[in-house]
């Protein structure tokens, strides 16, 4: 069972995020050579105060001047809606929020290939696509995002939109599960191992340890 971003939102809850139940990923931070990173604060700590409208507009303004952050922010907003009491600040849109989690993702934002990756797994705002929910979970898997980490591994355990590949979904789960994801990555890591021949885990562990992770934007 892949992680759907709601379940994800909920473990990473403790993370600054637009979303009530949304996907937020700690990640090492690089920020955009066109968004500073006093720009890029800003719009969150105007959320965080409660100043939604503001936000918004902020991030809008931000993200046509280049900030990584502020496409994904904007996503996230329309992806799940933002409201104050009974309020509706931001209506759910998962069109628009495609298109944002896009512009984010191409630019190399890690939470965005989660997110991204997770509409078209569901069909939500564009055309259901396991393949490209497998491109977009591993683009983040390759920049370290833990739930991509543990959703591409699911995808190439059981073929879905990528060839089977018990080694490269070994080294997935080992991944994730080194970065914490214990719950998950654990049972699935000894699940798996039971199919594979010894020389098939000592691969993907080796495999796993000569990592080297593409850089995220910000």
């Amino acid at each position: 069972m892949k992680l759907p971003y709601q379940l994800f939102g909920v473990l990473a809850s403790a993370l600054l995020s637009l979303s009530i139940a949304g996907a937020a990923m700690a990640a090492t931070e690089t920020k955009s050579a066109k968004a500073p990173e006093q720009d890029i604060d800003e719009g969150d700590q105007l959320y965080k105060r409660g100043h939604y409208e503001n936000a918004m507009t902020w991030w809008k303004d931000a993200a046509q001047k280049g900030s990584v952050n502020a496409m994904y922010r904007v996503g996230a907003a329309y992806r799940d809606g933002v409201a104050r009491d009974k309020d509706v600040i931001v209506e759910r849109d998962f069109q628009e929020a495609a298109k944002w989690l896009l512009l984010a993702a191409e630019l190399g934002d890690e939470r965005a290939h989660f997110d991204l990756g997770a509409l078209y797994d569901d069909g939500l705002g564009v055309e259901k696509s396991p393949e490209q929910a497998a491109r977009w979970y591993l683009a983040g898997a390759e920049r370290g995002q833990v739930a991509c980490q543990y959703n591409i591994a699911v995808m190439y355990e059981d073929g879905t939109g990528v060839g089977q590949d018990p080694v490269a979904a070994y080294m997935w789960y080992y991944l994730a599960a080194q970065q914490g994801f214990v719950e998950f990555g654990g049972p699935a890591l000894e699940k798996l191992s039971r199919t594979m021949e010894p020389i098939q885990v000592r691969d993907a562990i080796r495999m796993a340890r000569d990592i080297k992770y593409k850089p995220v934007a910000r």
